[in-house]
């Protein structure tokens, strides 16, 4: 699982198989979407009633917190549309193990019943709590363990010890909200009530809304069909320009190597992967379009739906997943989600003409004779150069510091680049064909923050 993304579709769990310990009886290869995808048949039921008693995560206080994406729920989707609610997370913390242990246990011993609160292996992710002192009253959303896997020894394929870190698969189910707590040690098991919209909050077209903030004033006088509307436009755009993108970069023989045999935490875009990917998501967005009506049948039901779906597939980020589940007021989160991707819209078309304004025409590249050529200021790059590189739609351009001079192989650069944001080194190739993703610190052409 690498740590750029915790988005993984269930093909990609399946090609991680051979590190598996856990049971994957759940798994059962099928097409979907006349795909080459995989479509997950769960033992379980989805959960039923208002209360149930699960399992707590809380990693408010814990230093992997930024590393564990915040499930959102997929309860009111079948199971053939929930593949791009699946998430990875690696725990090392013994009680996070013993808590996602006893998920397994509990769900895996109940699945001969008539239908309990612990039908699926489920735990329960706090995104919010009401005070520092108590649980009751946190707000998170319901994870479904799929598969426990445990880290193997890279020489002999043996498993490491106890201590070793697991690695975890899991799906969002429902939002909720905790009524009572059973225990806290070793971590906390609660009674939870499912949290849903407010009734008429899906009807209003002018709800209450964030006085201070001016964009989301541009939307308070639009209905709630306009917004749904403009979300829907704005994630088929979104898609569209991943497929597009995805199929019009190309990866150089040394990054090609790199991918295929790099151990590390550090993953480069693949081209392949991230077709795959955005081929998954039209595929889905696709067959939630056509059903929406069968899906979510009421406005609140609707509007709550395509919420879900635009984060999905846009990828927000954990700040903003977790407001989302904080909200009752259906209209004001779509107002939210609708500015969201309408900027990513927005962002994209700007790196688009950014892109054809610096790229030459056709017919300029076929008058040109020879292979491209690396710009002037590279042959200039030293230890201690300042420069920015662009790392994927969400984290932008990213500046650094050249650490030691670079080595050049054939016509590429091998640059060793330390990252402002988080301090790490990586080492990344500079070359003729991938230069556009490279540019001295400080040159802000093609920006559009």
């Amino acid at each position: 699982i690498g740590a750029s993304t915790n988005m993984i579709s269930l093909y990609a769990a399946a090609l991680l198989s051979p590190l598996l310990l856990g049971s994957v009886d759940a798994f059962v290869p099928k097409p979907l979407f006349g795909g080459n995808h995989w479509r997950l048949a769960s033992t379980s039921t989805r959960l039923d009633g208002a209360r149930h008693t699960i399992p707590l995560l809380d990693l408010s206080d814990s230093d992997i917190v930024d590393r564990v994406t915040v499930p959102l729920p997929s309860s009111h989707l079948p199971d053939e549309l929930t593949t791009l609610n699946l998430y990875g997370m690696e725990l090392s913390r013994p009680v996070h193990k013993m808590m996602i242990q006893e998920a397994i246990e509990k769900g895996d011993n109940a699945g001969g019943g008539d239908g309990g609160a612990t039908r699926e292996r489920a735990y329960g992710h706090i995104v919010s709590k009401a005070s520092d002192d108590s649980l009751v009253g946190a707000v998170g959303c319901a994870a479904e363990v799929l598969i426990q896997a445990a880290r193997r020894d890279i020489e002999d394929e043996s498993e490491v010890g106890m201590d070793a870190p697991v690695a975890v698969l899991y799906r969002g189910c429902y939002r909720f909200i905790v009524r009572e707590v059973l225990k806290t040690i070793p971590y906390p098991v609660a009674i939870v009530e499912d949290l849903v919209d407010d009734d008429s909050s899906a009807d209003a077209a002018n709800n209450q809304l964030d006085g201070d903030d001016e964009d989301l004033q541009f939307f308070a006088t639009m209905s709630v069909g306009e917004l749904n509307r403009r979300i829907m436009q704005g994630v088929k755009a979104v898609i569209d320009y991943k497929i597009h993108e995805a199929k019009n970069s190309k990866v150089s023989p040394l990054e090609q190597s790199i991918l295929e045999g790099i151990n590390s935490s550090l993953m480069l875009p693949d081209p392949a992967a991230q077709n795959e990917q955005a081929e998954e998501a039209a595929a889905v967005f696709d067959v939630f379009s056509s059903s929406l009506g069968d899906i979510a049948p009421t406005p609140r039901e609707q509007s709550f739906a395509i919420a879900m779906m635009a984060a999905e597939i846009c990828h927000f980020d954990n700040e903003m997943r977790s407001k989302m589940l904080q909200m009752t007021d259906a209209t004001a989160r779509l107002r939210m989600v609708c500015q969201k991707v309408e900027e990513m819209v927005d962002r994209n078309q700007a790196l688009k003409i950014t892109r054809d304004l610096t790229e030459p025409q056709m017919d300029e590249k076929e008058l040109k004779v020879g292979t491209p050529q690396l710009p002037p200021w590279a042959a200039q790059i030293k230890k201690g150069t300042r420069l920015e590189y662009y790392w994927n739609e969400e984290y932008d351009w990213a500046p650094g510091e050249v650490v030691q001079d670079p080595v050049k192989i054939m016509d590429e650069y091998l640059i060793n680049l330390k990252f402002d944001s988080d301090g790490e080194v990586h080492t990344l190739p500079l070359n003729a064909d991938d230069k556009v993703r490279w540019r001295p610190a400080g040159f802000n052409a093609g920006r559009t923050d």
